[in-house]
């Protein structure tokens, strides 16, 4: 396929997450329910003119700019494409991911980012993630590459547990996937095999550069979850597909070797939240293996937790269901909305008590769920926890407003940073920069 006549250029955006209820539970087997944020992360992705074949990546959030050059990538990964779990480079292609051998590969290009010369760890699994999603998706399509640039702009707080670096993976998956898609529409070719000789022919139909169709974003969810890895190591696989699709989602996951069930709840009842920022970097892994190793200690009593956990996450996902079909004009289903409010707070304040249970809240955490407190509102961290965000489930009562203000300054005045956010942001977007 010969260059595109015109440079690309072209800006995708992915929201940020939330986990509402389920923190800890989903790792064993239990429900979740979490809500895109209309708080994102933004990958702007350009052709260059480079005479020496740059890729050049710029993360101001991660104070991070480096750059590969094109040819050195085409020699140490494309020409030999990442080590598959099983069967041979015949059965592969952008369509499977699955079949990549992910802990292999991010050893080998962690090898790779580091043999010149150490690097903060959030630095490193980014490029790492760069190397495996760049590596991965292109390798196996006849694409030819264009030196480009990558801009990577975020409202998101790393390592808060808001989803930053899973809406980076989805940014950078769409980004490959967008360039292929755009590569094969404006050669004309759509509709045929676009895999190298020796991978497994697939036809990639184009039909709307402007956006992403469910199918672009299921695999663009799957690629991104390989992503995950590289930082997380067994994601639960929650935080690609919130950033893929957005909405609201109740989560499970699969059995052995199945894929996760997901539910997208209708609509999001214009709920809204106040993401309160502890201002203390969290230890996901580390928190996994806390719960785990207290559920090992106290079976008994954890199992108890976890399923109480998993009844939170399953009552307010019907709470939200009954609220998106109720109809605020009739008087009486204004009271029974606000009936269902109500539910949803006491809910919030039982999920923190059990995540206390667990011993995965922290100081900085409680001091802010007690502020909120105070001014008789409701809030619970989310996340591994150990840090990273709390949220507030903000009354939608106008007459309200005036405490919710209070609330916000007093956290303020404590050093705590907030944003209000609405539940249930679009998934994944796309559009051509001019």
């Amino acid at each position: 396929m010969g260059p595109v006549k015109h440079p690309l250029a072209f800006t995708v955006s992915a929201p940020g997450k939330v986990i509402l209820h389920g923190e800890h539970s989903v790792v064993h087997g239990k429900t979740a329910l979490a809500a895109g944020l209309n708080i994102r992360t933004n990958v702007t992705f350009k052709e260059i003119d480079s005479v020496n074949g740059k890729i050049t990546l710029d993360l101001p959030n991660l104070n991070l700019q480096h750059f590969y050059i094109i040819q050195e990538l085409n020699d140490a990964f494309l020409s030999n494409p990442p080590p598959l779990l099983k069967g041979s480079y015949s059965e592969f292609s952008v369509c499977n991911p699955e079949l990549i051998n992910a802990s292999k590969f991010i050893g080998t290009l962690r090898e790779y980012v580091l043999k010149s010369q150490p690097l903060p760890f959030a630095q490193e699994c980014t490029l790492v993630t760069f190397l495996f999603l760049y590596t991965g998706i292109f390798c196996s399509v006849n694409v030819q590459i264009q030196p480009f640039s990558i801009e990577v702009v975020s409202d998101l707080a790393v390592g808060s547990g808001a989803g930053s670096s899973a809406a980076f993976s989805v940014c950078l998956a769409a980004s490959f996937i967008h360039y292929i898609r755009s590569k094969i529409s404006f050669s004309g070719i759509s509709n045929k095999n676009v895999s190298k000789d020796g991978y497994k022919p697939i036809e990639m139909e184009v039909t709307d550069l402007s956006m992403f169709s469910a199918k672009e974003k299921e695999l663009i969810a799957r690629w991104a979850l390989l992503g995950e890895k590289v930082m997380h190591g067994n994601p639960s696989g929650i935080d690609n597909v919130l950033c893929t699709f957005g909405s609201i989602v109740k989560f499970r996951k699969g059995q052995e070797g199945q894929g996760p069930v997901i539910e997208h709840l209708p609509g999001a009842a214009q709920l809204k939240i106040l993401l309160v920022d502890s201002g203390v970097r969290r230890d996901t892994a580390g928190m996994v293996a806390k719960v785990s190793k207290r559920l090992e200690s106290y079976p008994q009593v954890v199992r108890s937790t976890l399923d109480a956990m998993d009844g939170i996450a399953i009552t307010v996902a019907d709470i939200l269901i009954q609220l998106a079909e109720s109809d605020a004009e009739i008087a009486d289903t204004l009271e029974q909305q606000n009936s269902l409010c109500a539910k949803l707070e006491e809910l919030v304040d039982m999920n923190q008590a059990l995540l206390n249970v667990l011993g995965v809240s922290h100081p900085a955490l409680d001091r802010i769920c007690r502020t909120v407190s105070k001014f008789g509102l409701h809030a619970k961290l989310t996340g591994a926890g150990g840090g990273g965000y709390a949220f507030v489930l903000l009354p939608a009562c106008s007459s309200q407003q005036t405490k919710v203000q209070q609330m916000k300054e007093e956290l303020q005045r404590k050093g705590f940073v907030s944003i209000e956010t609405e539940l249930g942001s679009a998934g994944i977007t796309v559009s051509n920069v001019m």
